[in-house]
Formats: structure tokens, sequence, C-alpha cells
């Protein structure tokens, strides 16, 4: 049949049901996501604030993101993900009942929403190592696309979710409960699809984890990830493009700028997912794209364009155009991104390779929401769009000349797997 021989990964029982939960719990997320920053927006009124929230919570990532990491690596990423999960959950239901209560204002949802972070740092260590153990080697590239499909689908259906709760006659405070509620819901179907996964120990010492231990540990990782140029020019290249175009944090405002309510809003966030989802559906279909560095680089430059275009965009038509366009340039860069750290890494120390291009992957978008903030308050919206975009354009031609085995990067064509 044609749909297991393009999309071999999906004959793995545990990696199905390990993308619907992802699928469902990254849907509860993302309306949890795109309803803060609206709730932000419409308690301040500022694209500024929009930004701090996203930006605040860079410390704390970076704190804790190394050690998730260490745990990724020397205990078992089921019950990360399990205890992980189900602290997110209290969290989105905390959210939900102060917004019902009233209870809520702009600091109260930045010191929950960065209590968030503490989790997220473990969590998302182990959901990356996981994913690599569920198909053989060869399959790992499809398996990416795949994920990438879920993860951008997610993100189509939850801005848009969160628009329409927003948009109830019943009004945005209980809407806007309704997203957080729906969120700590959402995961359940991770928890669920975790535990029924059968336990796959990781090799590790059987020494008592101490605090020198644990230093050296997130010591060597880090030591691992800057002694492969490759892998160190996906995680930095990817850093400064999101730092410079990251333009979410202005959705809000952008909205605003174009007269549109909250499903107009909704329309403009899910639009980049979209692009994403397309993009990464037609990946997962063909056979795997060769020169991957080149395609990387090519893609961020792409992504900076469209970035452009959209802060010019005069209407919602074209905004969702523009937004879509860097939403699937976005999505095959980080693809192979993706591909290629997974390929280059062994098991041993995947956690704390996941946990720093996590650093990075979050880092760049969050400081970016700030700095795109920063610059909207000083000159308007559309200028930090238009001039983030052109920053990331430079970034890539900066890469493409200095980053030169990053550029040159092809793996080889990966073996089938046996019959």
């Amino acid at each position: 049949m044609a749909i297991p021989r393009r999309l071999p990964a999906l004959a793995h029982r545990d990696f199905r049901n390990f993308i619907f939960g992802s699928f469902v719990s990254n849907v509860g997320s993302s309306v949890q996501m795109w309803a803060v920053s609206w709730h932000v927006y419409h308690l301040t009124h500022s694209s500024f604030m929009v930004g701090l929230v996203a930006g605040i919570r860079i410390l704390p990532l970076i704190i804790f993101s190394m050690l998730g990491g260490v745990v990724a690596d020397r205990y078992d990423r089921r019950i990360i993900l399990i205890i992980t999960q189900s602290i997110m959950a209290l969290i989105a239901l905390s959210i939900s009942i102060c917004t019902l209560s009233g209870f809520t204002s702009v600091w109260i949802l930045i010191l929950l929403v960065t209590l968030n972070v503490v989790p997220v740092s473990f969590n998302n260590p182990a959901r990356q190592s996981v994913m690599t153990t569920l198909v053989p080697k060869n399959e790992f590239p499809n398996a990416a696309s795949i994920n990438g499909i879920q993860w951008r689908l997610s993100e189509v259906l939850g801005p848009g979710l969160a628009g329409l709760l927003i948009g109830l006659p019943m009004g945005p405070e209980k809407g806007l409960t309704l997203c957080y509620a729906l969120n700590a819901i959402s995961f359940s179907a991770m928890i669920y699809a975790v535990w029924i996964m059968p336990r796959r120990p990781i090799e590790r010492t059987q020494d008592r984890m101490t605090f020198p231990m644990m230093v050296q540990l997130i010591q060597e990782g880090l030591q691992f990830v800057w002694r492969k140029p490759v892998l160190k020019g996906t995680m930095i290249v990817d850093f400064w493009a999101t730092l410079l175009s990251g333009a979410e944090a202005l959705l809000p405002a952008f909205a605003a700028i174009l007269k549109l309510g909250p499903e107009g809003y909704g329309i403009l966030a899910a639009s980049s997912g979209l692009g994403a989802l397309l993009a990464a559906s037609t990946m997962a279909w063909l056979p795997p794209i060769r020169k991957q560095g080149k395609w990387v680089l090519g893609m961020i430059a792409l992504y900076g364009l469209f970035t452009v275009l959209f802060g010019l965009s005069p209407n919602l038509s074209t905004a969702v155009l523009f937004l879509a366009a860097t939403g699937a340039a976005d999505m095959v860069s980080t693809v192979l991104r993706q591909t290629i750290r997974q390929l280059v890494t062994p098991d041993e120390v995947r956690g704390r390779m996941s946990a720093t291009s996590m650093i990075f992957n979050a880092a760049g978008p969050r400081l970016g929401d700030l700095e795109a903030g920063i610059t909207a308050k000083l000159f308007g919206e559309r200028i930090a769009i238009v001039s983030g975009g052109i920053g990331c354009l430079i970034v890539s031609l900066f890469f493409a000349f200095k980053a030169k085995e990053l550029a040159a990067y092809e793996h080889d064509p990966l073996p089938e797997a046996a019959a």
C-alpha cells in the first residue's frame, strides 16, 4: 500500500500513540499560548507587555533545561513525561480557576506562565529523546516529518479555537477560562499514550547523582554540542533568525491595526501553522531532501523575506498569505535541523543535546518577542516586523558564508529497514 510505504513510521504502534497524544496535548497548549497573548493585550493594550510575558521566561528556561537534559539521560523518560505533563495540567487548571473567579492580573498570568517553564524544561528533552526510540533510525526523518505535521496542525487548530472561544457571546473572560480548562484536559491524552508505552531502559551508570556529577554531565553535554560544528550551527542560526524576526507578540496589536476582532485574530494566528502543516505534509510524503545544510539556510532566508512582506500587508488576506509562507519555510528548516541533530547524536547524550537545543529554540523566539515589543513601543508594529525580517535575511547570508560545515552538510541516504 502507498501509505505505509510513504509513511513507514506510522507502522509502529507506540509511535502512533505518541503522535496522537502529542497532537491533543499540543492543541491545548497552542490554545493556551494564544489565549495568554490575547489576555495580556486585553488587560494592558501593550505589545511590550505581551513580549515581556514571553521574554521573562528565558532565565528559568536556561536554569532548568540543562538539568532536564541530565535527568532525561539518566532516568525513565516515561515517568518524567507523566510527572511533567501532570504538573502542566495543574498549572493550566490554576490559570482557568483564577480567570473564572476574576482573580487575574497581568502579574498573576506572568507568575503562572513563568512557573510553567519548570516542568516544560524537564518535559521537552525527555519528549524529544523518547521519539527517537520509537522507530528505526532509517525511518526517523519520516517520523520527524509526521511529528511536524501534528505539531503544525495543532498550531492551526489552537489559535482558531482560542479565537472562537474568546469571541463567544458569554464574554471574553469565560471564553478565556474555557481556553485554559481545555489545555488542562488535553494533557490526559499524552499521559495515557506514555502510560501504555513499554518501558525502554536507557544505558546509564548506577552511581548516585551528586551536584558535582550533575555539573560534570551538563558540561559534557555542552562540550559535545560545541565540538560538533554542524550541531552548533543549526542551533545558533536558528537562535539569531528567530530573535530578530519573531513577531508572535505583535499579532494582537497587528490584528487591531487591521481592525480584526477575536475571530480575525485567531485566523491570523493560525496562518503560520497552516503553511507549516502543508510543508510538513509534503515533506512526509516526498523522498527525503538532499543537501540538507543548504536547504536549512535557504529556508531561513525565505522566512525573513516573507516576514518583511507580512509586515507590509495592507489587509487580512495578504497577511494570512505571507504568514502561511513564513510557517512553510520555518517548517522545512525545523524538520531538517531536528533530523540533523538526532542523527549525529548518540542516545547516551541525546537528552542533554535536546536540552541545549531547546534553550536555543525557545530563547530565540521568546527574546525575539521581547525585542519586537520594545521595537514596536519605540517605532510601531510594522517597523518592528519589517526590520526583523531584514535582520533574518542578513543572518542567513552571514551563515551561508561563515558556517561552511553547516552549508555543506548532507547525510548519506539511510539504509532501508530489514523486512
